[in-house]
């Protein structure tokens, strides 16, 4: 998978089997089998980190929706979030309104990727599950998500991720607006409340939602959750 369209920022191979928390050889053989971008300079293999990070993401993608779900239910640790995401699933460029809104706006990726059929209904029980008590957990972060998992029509488990710079009153307890959101998407009980679990505790300190707020684009967010 040799690739000449390189950013500059280069690592070795001793530098990229850290990354990646491999062997050396292991590298190596995955360069035999064409598996990895990388591009040879001066007799040395070097590998592109931007190119590195969107093969990583690609790979991740293929993971299958029953096998990732049932992980969720076994072994929630083993999964970080940016296999529960992907990058047509970042809006971060999200416009400031009202909740519904809002809450429109985070979940039209679901629809566009077919995990949801009836928008104006998933929208409704969006709505419905605020009014019992807000989603928002203070510090300008909320977590949208339906009452009964089980009414959610696709098994594969997603978090929609949205970031309105502005920030909007979501009824938060602290009374700071929310700025960044957490769409929680799966139909397995057990799998949802392991990945509300898991988005809380990547966000406990200041330090993850910042990087977050500062992000320019989608592929920006994904690195910052590759390092989960």
């Amino acid at each position: 998978m040799k690739n000449n369209a390189l950013s500059g920022n280069l690592m070795t191979l001793a530098e990229i089997a850290g990354y990646l928390k491999v062997a050396e050889k292991t590298v190596l053989r995955m360069i035999q089998k064409d598996e990895i971008p990388c591009v040879k300079i001066a007799s040395q293999w070097r590998f592109d980190k931007g190119l590195i990070d969107e093969w990583i993401i690609s790979k991740m993608r293929k993971t299958e929706t029953d096998e990732l779900t049932q992980l969720m239910q076994k072994d929630a640790d083993s999964v970080p979030l940016s296999r529960l995401t992907a990058e047509e699933f970042i809006i971060t460029d999200l416009k400031p309104g009202g909740p519904e809104t809002i809450l429109r706006d985070l979940s039209k990726p679901l629809i566009d990727a077919g995990l949801v059929e009836n928008h104006e209904v998933f929208v409704e029980k969006l709505i419905s599950r605020e009014n019992m008590i807000s989603t928002a957990l203070g510090r300008g972060v909320a977590m949208p998500h339906i009452r009964n998992p089980k009414e959610n029509t696709s098994s594969r488990p997603v978090i929609v991720i949205g970031i309105c710079r502005e920030g909007i009153d979501f009824d938060a307890h602290d009374g700071e607006p929310v700025k960044l959101f957490f769409l929680i998407y799966t139909n397995n009980e057990i799998a949802h409340l392991r990945i509300i679990s898991k988005v809380n505790s990547f966000l406990r300190n200041n330090v993850e939602i910042n990087d977050l707020l500062t992000a320019e684009s989608s592929k920006d967010v994904m690195r910052i959750l590759i390092k989960d």
